[in-house]
């Protein structure tokens, strides 16, 4: 099997250097070219014809987000990976809303790094584990807040079923609300009828099976 071509775009001459330091002995991988700006990516790209890009997403000029777009435009089979230092959430999001298949921190591991190479070539997209934990949060927070507005929850009484999940009593309840344990009834009571619910272990049941708690 002919090796995987591997083109090499980031502004820092030493992480260029280094990156082939890592890959060179890795028979499957073969660096054909490194670029330091956008300018030089889509000449050695078009030119190069590689099968993955490694792509940093803070370049000079226009910036490595920019570049992805115009390079799946322009060469819609080229599979890119952005290799950053940058573990933001919104930056994230939009590396795969243009096209990206894998999105790396640049203190990968060389078997890591390897793998990610592997796996974006079969077509697969990849995360680090470190931004697989952010994401699997986002997508709980996301279900959780989805599943508030569909039984009409406020943040306090999730609050309250996390403590009838806990096996607080009402008076427990109470002290934790500051309330008088009548108010802590009353407001236990008004969740089990959203959740259409008429116990607790109903009540607990359906907020686990719905992601609220």
């Amino acid at each position: 099997m002919a090796p995987i071509r591997v083109l090499v775009v980031d502004d820092h001459l030493v992480v260029r250097r280094g990156l082939r330091s890592m890959l060179d002995s890795c028979e499957d991988v073969d660096i054909v070219g490194e670029a330091a700006d956008a300018t030089q990516a889509l000449e050695q790209s078009t030119a190069l014809q590689p099968d993955v890009l490694l792509l940093d997403i803070r370049l000079p000029g226009m910036d490595g987000l920019q570049l992805l777009r115009c390079l799946k435009h322009r060469l819609p089979q080229l599979k890119v990976i952005i290799l950053t230092n940058y573990d933001d959430e919104q930056l994230l999001t939009e590396a795969f809303r243009a096209g990206a298949y894998g999105y790396l921190l640049k203190n990968v591991s060389r078997e890591d790094l390897v793998h990610a190479l592997r796996t974006v070539h079969r077509g697969k997209r990849l995360l680090s584990q470190e931004l697989m934990d952010s994401v699997l949060r986002q997508f709980a927070d996301l279900g959780r807040h989805q599943a508030m507005e569909r039984f009409g929850l406020s943040a306090q009484e999730v609050e309250l079923l996390q403590l009838v999940a806990a096996g607080a009593s009402n008076r427990q309840v109470a002290e934790r609300l500051y309330c008088s344990e009548a108010t802590a009834k009353r407001k236990l009571s008004d969740v089990f009828h959203k959740l259409n619910t008429t116990t607790r272990a109903q009540a607990i049941a359906v907020a686990m099976r719905h992601g609220l708690i």
